[in-house]
């Protein structure tokens, strides 16, 4: 039996603002004498512009946590709807062929989750096995999918269906409390959309396929002061301390231990930041400028979170760019980190 990852499905939101707008924004809205270092960072990201559920002043005007969030769930939800409903399309199945569904959203507090929504609203068998992975965040769609091929095995036939879907933009609150350079970098970094692909166990692999051989994750020790998130009564906001800028290196050798002296031809890497592209590439021996192409323009479009890594596969899966052996990883708050091994059949 072998797990194939079908090609993922990403849906952006309508809305698009360039690194320019928030700039221009953010220089209007503050006064800090730091400011101009912060909005440099801003544009160092990599980020030229990223889809946002709404303009730019309904994003920042929205008030409370209560408002953000409900706006952020339902806008995530509906986009969700209509990207797994496009993944199963693309699989030539219906919801009635889905085994196991694992979902992954963090940008909005939510009871029921969106698991079971997506149960009722694409009409998906009521007794399938749910994996809700409420606070993943950025590591979400990798993990979805390590979460997939681990409930796959020993259920030959089995379908999972994995959906990412985040609404970042309500982390863009610059009147919420005073100016920080954690506020203005995050608040402009991320973008909105919903991911999903369908995970299938199968009798044999077929041409084009990308086979699963093997998956990891990892809680790096002593991190849990890299990156993390803050409710507030404005809302939610996203910090990070000194370890942020060390832990995605310190993952490597744990990464490369995994891996061993199995080769690695190609990379679908998390586009969290140029840094993190280019480091991970180094470590997995790969020439940054040819095997970090798909992952720098997802980054382009906006840090998408948890959907950022099915974004980068669905980029290297449509022009074939993968061939043979290769890894697909994925990095979240935590620290933390989900890999695949794959093989493109």
């Amino acid at each position: 039996m072998a797990v194939v990852i079908g090609r993922p499905v990403v849906v952006r939101a309508p809305n698009w603002m360039s690194t320019d707008d928030l700039v221009e924004d953010l220089k209007a809205r503050y006064g800090h004498p730091k400011l101009s270092v912060w909005l440099r960072m801003l544009r160092s990201t990599g980020v030229v512009e990223r889809p946002w559920s709404a303009p730019l002043e309904k994003t920042a005007g929205m008030a409370g946590v209560g408002v953000r969030s409900r706006a952020a769930y339902e806008a995530s939800r509906d986009r969700a709807v209509t990207a797994a409903q496009a993944a199963l399309d693309e699989a030539g199945l219906s919801p009635r062929d889905v085994d196991v569904l694992i979902t992954s959203h963090t940008t909005s507090w939510t009871i029921p989750g969106l698991d079971v929504d997506l149960v009722g609203r694409l009409g998906l068998r009521p007794e399938l096995e749910r994996i809700g992975l409420a606070t993943a965040a950025c590591v979400g769609g990798g993990h979805g999918l390590v979460h997939a091929t681990r409930s796959l095995r020993g259920r030959p036939g089995g379908r999972a269906l994995v959906v990412a879907a985040e609404d970042l933009s309500t982390l863009y609150n610059p009147e919420a409390r005073p100016p920080t350079m954690q506020g203005a970098l995050y608040g402009g970094l991320f973008g909105d959309a919903a991911g999903a692909v369908v995970v299938s166990a199968v009798e044999s692999a077929s041409a084009g396929d990308l086979v699963v051989e093997d998956v990891w994750e990892l809680v790096l020790p002593d991190s849990s002061d890299a990156y993390w998130g803050v409710v507030h009564e404005e809302g939610v906001f996203f910090d990070s301390g000194k370890e942020a800028v060390k832990a995605p290196a310190r993952v490597l050798p744990h990464l490369t231990g995994w891996l061993g002296n199995r080769p690695v031809e190609w990379a679908a890497v998390h586009p969290g930041g140029p840094g993190i592209i280019s480091g991970t590439l180094t470590g997995l021996g790969l020439d940054e400028e040819k095997a970090g192409r798909h992952a720098r323009d997802s980054l382009a479009g906006g840090n998408l979170g948890g959907v950022a890594l099915l974004d980068v596969l669905a980029r290297t899966m449509a022009d074939g760019a993968a061939h043979g052996p290769g890894v697909a990883v994925a990095y979240g708050p935590g620290f933390t980190s989900a890999g695949l091994y794959l093989r493109a059949v």
